[in-house]
């Protein structure tokens, strides 16, 4: 008798497990930098010259520490060591309501449920303490696999990791371009809208999808 094999559910975690801080401005206002220094920095510039830096560190390129020590060289003048630490942390605000319970129901309906999302080992430390990432039965990341989305490769690495075809993958995540890398790598995927009640699309789209 063939045994069907259980669907995935593959959660992003930034935007749709856990709600974030998305700008600098944001950050370093969150770890308590003065107004006065947050108005004398151009944090478009920053923003340019710290995106390769975190692409890096969220590869797994650079651990912590060093991630750290190369951003302040950026960031002088307007943060101590301790204060960037801080606003790096302050990216993680708190899990959405209800997204562990949804995670929890998939389990219980027979799926299999995992995360993968693009992040640093700086972040997973904390990460890993969240109900929803307990409750979830994979765990894997950018920093893990030294691959990060929307590269294919991270999504065959997934795939590897978890002996699943891509046709049992539902991919949930709020950026248009890792659903569509999903989606050519032949994983089903549903955007979700970062700034809504993530737990309750996700509940949605499996209702009305069937999936």
């Amino acid at each position: 008798m063939h045994t069907r094999q259980p669907k995935i559910a593959c959660f992003d975690l930034g935007g749709v497990v856990v709600r974030i801080r998305r700008t600098y401005p944001e950050m370093f206002a969150a770890a308590g930098i003065d107004d006065d220094r947050l108005a004398a920095t151009d944090f478009e510039a920053l923003a340019k010259a710290a995106t390769a830096l975190g692409r890096q560190h969220q590869r797994g390129e650079l651990n912590g520490a060093i991630y750290l020590d190369k951003l302040a060289s950026l960031c002088e003048g307007l943060a101590s060591a301790d204060e960037l630490a801080r606003a790096h942390q302050s990216v993680i605000v708190a899990e959405y309501p209800g997204i562990t319970d949804e995670i929890s129901r998939l389990r219980s309906a027979g799926w299999i449920t995992a995360c993968l999302s693009n992040t640093n080992d700086l972040h997973w430390k904390s990460l890993l303490e969240m109900p929803a990432l307990q409750a979830m039965d994979a765990r894997h990341a950018s920093h893990l696999f030294g691959l990060e989305k929307p590269n294919p490769e991270i999504f065959r690495a997934f795939e590897r990791a978890l002996d699943a075809k891509p046709e049992d993958i539902v991919l949930f995540d709020d950026l248009a371009e890792n659903c569509a890398a999903a989606i050519a790598c032949g994983w089903n995927a549903v955007r979700i809208d970062h700034e809504g009640d993530t737990a309750a699309q996700v509940r949605h789209a499996c209702h009305d999808a069937k999936i």
